[in-house]
């Protein structure tokens, strides 16, 4: 547990200190990037899952209408 502790307070600093000297800009700048892609992505197969190709409902046809006797 100490040594988690360690880690944590070691990593904070150092991500204090990268992001204080603007290292980070353009990581945080790819990351909402590449979010932006995916999102758009997938909106675009989400409208086309609503989307159907065929219709949902068909009219019965004339010929199934008939009289099988």
């Amino acid at each position: 547990m100490i040594r988690t502790l360690i880690f944590g307070a070691i990593a904070g600093y150092v991500g204090k200190k990268l992001y204080d000297d603007g290292k980070l800009t353009q990581f945080k700048d790819d990351i909402v990037a590449r979010y932006g892609e995916a999102k758009a992505e997938l909106a675009d197969k989400s409208d086309t899952t609503l989307r159907p190709t065929t219709p949902a409902m068909t009219s019965p046809s004339v010929a199934s209408a008939t009289n099988f006797n």
